[in-house]
């Protein structure tokens, strides 16, 4: 499938999208029904799906609906996701299926990521690009969703973006050995491109000082993201074992391939392949890595039994059955994360992921026990303290989440999404302190920022009614 543009499209096309983008502010319903036909017509027309998020993120109100946890908490899956087998058999159902699913929450990940996975597969590459960038403005702390990014912006010929993206997560994650690869993969096709190397004398490989690292990364720049790319990679790779059967970094690459395929059994059977060599054994990356894909295959299955239970709701069994993946999913991360707490106590990034996973089982002592120890760590300490500041107000002390909340909102720049949940909870706790002087000023700080967040309108509005 190609992707086209809105000016190819009929004149009478052309009067309907007017319509809808003049209707947008005031009957956004009007503008999604209108965008939504032409879109299922023109799959390929990225102008008219651009138009069509707008919509729908007009007629939510900003507001996420039917997101279990925080919004914008994406689970970690790479870009195999509900629906595999659907997205090759029918991409352009589970594009139109996706479509739906925004226009009741335009904030659902899953949509996101099924919309992004169902276009690679149709070839939309700007179409994929902008399903996952909508994904990663969801979280932008998600390494998962950078890199289905990244991917996609490579596939699209981004490059400088995909770097960008890249450089961002490499910093808050620099383990990520797959991160490392994208970058170091942009920035050869960004090279290429831009200095003319294709046409000189001299090859590409001659201009690299490490020739095995030079044919890595020519291999790295051909490679597809698609299923039969990644499937020729791990060909590759296990052709290059029978000739190095100790070395770690090929075992990596065949469960990082299988990892995208979504195969999440074989890519835990190289793992544990990788571990069982005396390199592997003490390799706590790699550990950690097998951690990731057993929550992975998990989550996996939770969202193939939430596709299922959408098309049958009434179904009991269903919802049982549903219930119990997710509580076996709970389970194991927050055993995964005592297990790292007790084996690495001074390693405090742990301490915020069991505090996060015990703050959301509702164990409040345990979460703050372990928050304020994850204050330490920098790469989460604005995160932790929010949430402790969120900890203490369930705990019903009110000048304690203040003082957090007021330190979480002196170290975060700007305006976005965490601010704005900074000042709502620090203006939540003055509330119920009774200090409503300084929680109007906190209220009155969002309203000006973002009048449709949470009941915010209706503070102010009741505010300046009793006056």
């Amino acid at each position: 499938m190609e992707e086209i543009s809105l000016s190819s499209l009929d004149s009478r096309i052309h009067k309907q999208v007017d319509n809808a983008r003049k209707a947008i502010s005031k009957n956004p319903t009007y503008a999604i029904n209108i965008l939504n036909n032409i879109i299922s017509r023109h799959p390929g027309c990225l102008e008219v799906r651009q138009l069509l998020r707008q919509a729908q993120h007009k007629a939510s109100g900003g507001k996420s609906k039917g997101l279990g946890g925080f919004l914008g908490k994406v689970t970690s899956l790479p870009f195999a996701m509900t629906g595999g087998s659907k997205i090759k058999k029918d991409p352009g159902a589970v594009l139109e299926a996706a479509e739906q699913m925004l226009n009741t929450n335009p904030s659902n990940p899953t949509a996101h990521k099924m919309l992004g996975a169902a276009a690679e597969a149709l070839e939309l590459k700007e179409t994929a690009a902008f399903a996952y960038e909508q994904l990663f403005k969801l979280d932008k702390s998600n390494t998962e969703s950078a890199k289905l990014l990244m991917n996609a912006y490579i596939d699209s010929g981004k490059c400088k973006e995909a770097i960008e993206i890249g450089d961002a997560a490499y910093r808050a994650n620099p383990s990520d050995e797959e991160v490392q690869s994208l970058i170091k993969k942009a920035s050869v096709q960004q090279t290429m491109k831009s200095g003319g190397w294709e046409d000189q004398d001299s090859s590409f490989r001659d201009k690299l000082k490490d020739e095995d690292e030079s044919q890595k990364l020519e291999q790295a720049a051909r490679a597809k993201t698609g299923e039969a790319g990644l499937r020729s990679l791990i060909a590759e790779a296990k052709k290059a074992l029978e000739a190095e059967p100790e070395n770690m970094n090929f075992y990596r690459d065949i469960a990082s391939h299988y990892r995208k395929l979504g195969e999440y059994d074989d890519a835990l059977e190289w793992l544990g392949k990788a571990r069982q060599l005396e390199s592997g054994r003490a390799d706590v990356n790699l550990e950690r890595l097998e951690g990731t894909l057993k929550r992975e295959k998990m989550q996996k299955a939770i969202e193939d039994a939430e596709q299922a239970l959408e098309g049958n709701p009434e179904d009991a069994a269903a919802q049982a059955d549903l219930e119990k993946l997710r509580s076996e999913e709970r389970a194991f991360r927050r055993k995964q994360a005592e297990d790292l707490v007790q084996r690495y106590p001074n390693e405090f990034s742990y301490r915020f992921e069991l505090g996060e996973l015990c703050y959301e089982d509702g164990d409040v002592n345990k979460a703050i026990e372990n928050l304020q120890l994850g204050l330490r760590a920098p790469k989460v300490r604005v995160n932790a303290l929010i949430l402790l500041g969120k900890a203490y107000l369930q705990k019903g002390f009110h000048d304690m989440a203040a003082e957090q909340l007021q330190t979480a909102k002196a170290e975060i720049p700007g305006m976005n999404d965490q601010k704005k949940d900074v000042l709502y909870e620090l203006g939540s706790a003055y509330e119920q302190q009774g200090d409503m002087e300084k929680a109007i000023a906190e209220f009155k700080a969002l309203y000006s920022a973002d009048i449709s967040y949470r009941d915010v309108a209706q503070k102010i509005d009741d505010f300046y009614s009793k006056k």
